[in-house]
């Protein structure tokens, strides 16, 4: 149930972008004033996110839970509604606002249901929710923007998200009570230079994956020869691959979470240092890409755990925290990206990427590793 909510809210986000030519049309705006829905939707998880966690820290995860589904549920359904463009402005801030205290709520109760020794697992299970919407729910949603209108889809995800909130109404316990920390007592945990240094860790890396995957799609039929149809499939199997990596992610960490986010990152640089030799070859450039899609999608899991080991007794806002740092790396990559190709070629952006990539690798490699035993242990400090 948590996974599936994860799908509604990656698809909320995700859709949108495969949507602006008819938004735009539709309420009569530029397609650039139509993107300001994307930085919306972002600037609201990035900033509200942690907020709200820490104004919500004292009520029960399955309360806030259900109301983030609700804020969710009425977020999707405004924007299904909404006839004036600042009204859809503001439906998808409040969607972000509260697919962040979704996601930060899911993993944690994920976590603390299945136990310490599973919580990679459970991780990788709520990611591999927004991993499938990239994979189904957006090429669905398009497909039925194009048929009944974008409208429907926003309406249609806001049916599925009262169909999730009745299932968490039903399904979701009320996970044992934590001992409970003054704010103060969390914010000096949130503030510990490890801590610290792994958050820029993990904007570095999120930056250097962007960096050349925002614009491969375009690239693909211009340096491969592949047609639209075929990079479509390989985008769908690459989608598959980052589910997999997903689950190979979080169970790995659930071993040795430090082994497991180095080796994805070595993995991820190879991958970016490889793919500009390669693209003349369709064949290689999709094993490369598979690759790529997997090693990304094992780190985010893999960083996501790391994080919360790290941040005891303020594991719900290090998570939202984290979020923020993915989100920031988001859109710093995106537009590093966009600048580096247009000065250096796709061959450039991607040894960027690589070098990014390398840099949070080398940082993480500086750190000192966390006991093993303490790893995985509720008591770790």
């Amino acid at each position: 149930m948590l996974a599936l909510g994860a799908f509604v809210l990656g698809t909320s986000e995700l859709a949108v972008a495969g949507l602006l030519p008819a938004i735009s049309a539709d309420l009569e705006v530029s397609t650039g004033a139509a993107g300001t829905l994307v930085s919306a939707y972002a600037v609201a998880v990035a900033l509200l996110g942690p907020v709200l966690t820490t104004m919500t820290s004292h009520l029960s995860r399955r309360q806030v839970l259900v109301g983030a589904l609700v804020a969710l549920a009425v977020g999707n359904g405004i924007t299904a509604l909404a006839t004036y463009f600042p009204a859809l402005l503001v439906a998808r801030a409040l969607t972000g606002t509260a697919a962040a205290m979704y996601a930060v709520t899911a993993l944690t109760l994920a976590t603390t249901l299945t136990g310490p020794e599973r919580r990679g697992r459970a991780v990788a299970i709520v990611f591999g929710g927004i991993t499938v919407s990239a994979v189904v729910g957006v090429p669905a949603s398009t497909l039925l923007g194009g048929v009944f209108g974008w409208r429907a889809v926003y309406g249609a995800l806001a049916a599925l998200t009262m169909g999730v909130l009745m299932a968490a109404v039903r399904l979701v316990p009320e996970p044992r009570p934590e001992p409970s920390s003054s704010p103060w007592t969390q914010l000096k945990a949130l503030a510990k230079a490890r801590l610290l240094v792994t958050f820029a860790i993990n904007s570095v890396v999120t930056a250097g994956h962007y960096t050349a995957s925002t614009y491969f799609v375009a690239l693909l039929t211009q340096r491969t020869g592949l047609s639209t149809t075929a990079a479509s499939v390989l985008l769908l199997t690459s989608g598959v691959s980052g589910t997999v990596g997903t689950i190979v992610g979080g169970t790995a960490a659930d071993r040795h979470t430090r082994h497991a986010l180095l080796a994805s990152m070595a993995l991820l640089a190879t991958s970016l240092s490889i793919i500009p030799l390669v693209m003349t070859s369709p064949v290689l450039t999709w094993f490369v890409a598979l690759a790529w899609a997997a090693a990304f999608n094992a780190f985010s899991t893999a960083a996501q755990v790391n994080v919360s080991l790290q941040a005891r007794p303020a594991t719900d806002i290090a998570a939202a925290a984290n979020i923020s740092v993915f989100n920031t790396g988001i859109a710093g990559g995106s537009a590093a990206g966009g600048l580096v190709l247009h000065l250096a070629g796709f061959t450039g952006s991607t040894l960027t990427s690589a070098a990014l990539v390398i840099a949070g690798l080398i940082a993480a490699l500086l750190l000192r590793p966390t006991p093993e035993r303490a790893e995985h242990s509720d008591s770790a400090p």
